[in-house]
């Protein structure tokens, strides 16, 4: 039965009791302290045989490792996850150099042209995202590959699938509603962030935890380091499953790197998506509390708005428009999202029109039967609302006041 997520109150009340009661058993036990190099001495230790890690990556890591060690006061059980999750990463990226070591011919691929969902985390991306993957022309990332990218050697099972699964079973051992807010599934067409995870290179760990100086570190760094990491994994994972006639991408962050897409992808089109912005906020801002309260009790809720409208996601907004105003016609379209809601298909018919793509019956007939479906199996609610994180429509609506009168929202 779908779960529905209340507003946000305190990170310990939307622990299920026996979370509850496991953090306050694990308080009395020794927990190792998350170390940069000893993620790396052991993930090597596990995965014989791979390159050893760049300068680069090593790097990212430790700001990352330093940060959390400053700034967040993890639970015992999200001590467990983060030192888990860094592990996890850290061995991913060795095995994702392994195979690219052992089959250089991999990064001369040509990849298909890309098209990339641009727009603020809940502007209806992750629903466009799912409705657009129904076409079978368009190559996604099920979760199961973003997750995990480096398929198994030739006569062995792969087990990518059902290892995510027993990850997404802790995550809804933690938070049993966190499906209304982000549902996931193994099979679920995913966003890219991952393949930036596998870098350490992302502003989903500023999601995921309050880590504001590796957030600033970030943006001060060159996104090519990111992206040239991110390019070979999509070659890594187009190789071992070539499909579809063009890929479909997303991640919120991408917003972040405009121009380091272009550069990278001369024939990549975009899809902006756009939202009232008290609206995406509200939502965005619920979805990080709701996050960081799965390894931290200090979860400040009305400190968090604030966060946002002073971090780097409105000059990125800005950035984007200046951006998208530049691109020619037939490269880009937007869509609003009370547009993409009231009508989908004929929001994916008009995208598909505007960026000269082939709307075919099947990919019309496929959108349907996936819409009939998620009518007819609802899921949760996600309540939120913006006086949680500290905001107000007025002092939102007023600092996007531009953008708000130029898309209609």
């Amino acid at each position: 039965m779908p779960i529905d997520v209340p507003i946000f109150t305190t990170a310990r009340a939307s622990h299920p009791w026996l979370v509850r009661a496991m953090n306050r058993v694990g308080a009395l036990l020794p927990l190792s302290s998350l170390d940069g190099e000893k993620i790396w001495t052991e993930a090597i230790a596990k995965e014989p045989g791979c390159p050893e890690p760049s300068a680069d990556v090593q790097e990212a890591l430790a700001v990352l490792v330093e940060d959390l060690r400053r700034h967040v006061d993890f639970t015992p059980l999200g001590t467990f996850s983060a030192l888990d999750d860094t592990l996890r990463i850290a061995r991913t990226h060795l095995r994702i150099e392994r195979a690219l070591a052992a089959r250089p011919e991999t990064l001369a691929i040509e990849l298909p042209p890309p098209v990339f969902i641009i727009g603020w985390a809940r502007t209806g991306t992750t629903f466009l995202h799912q409705l657009l993957a129904q076409d079978p022309a368009n190559r996604t990332m099920p979760y199961w590959e973003s997750f995990d990218p480096v398929p198994p050697p030739e006569g062995e099972a792969d087990t990518r699938a059902p290892r995510l699964d027993k990850m997404l079973g802790q995550l809804r051992f933690l938070a049993p509603g966190y499906d209304a807010i982000h549902p996931m599934t193994a099979d679920s067409p995913e966003e890219c962030v991952a393949l930036f995870m596998n870098a350490f290179r992302t502003h989903q760990f500023d999601f995921q935890y309050r880590v504001p100086g590796y957030a600033n570190w970030l943006l001060e760094q060159d996104p090519d380091v990111a992206y040239t990491a991110y390019l070979r994994q999509l070659k890594l994972v187009t190789a071992s499953r070539p499909a579809g006639a063009r890929l479909l991408l997303k991640d919120p962050t991408h917003i972040l790197h405009l121009e380091t897409i272009a550069a990278l992808f001369p024939n990549a089109k975009f899809i902006f998506t756009h939202r009232d912005p008290a609206e995406a906020l509200s939502s965005v801002g619920s979805l990080i509390a709701y996050t960081r309260a799965l390894f931290t009790d200090d979860v400040d809720a009305s400190a968090i708005g604030r966060e946002l409208l002073d971090g780097y996601w409105p000059p990125a907004l800005e950035a984007a428009r200046k951006f998208r105003a530049e691109l020619p016609e037939g490269r880009a379209v937007d869509v609003r999202h009370p547009d993409l809601r009231a009508d989908p298909v004929a929001m994916a018919q008009t995208i598909y029109q505007i960026l000269g793509l082939e709307f075919t019956d099947a990919a019309r007939a496929a959108m349907t039967a996936f819409l009939d479906q998620r009518a007819a199996s609802p899921g949760g609610r996600h309540q939120h609302a913006l006086d949680t994180i500290g905001l107000s429509r007025e002092i939102v609506r007023d600092r996007f006041a531009d953008y708000c009168a130029a898309m209609s929202v």
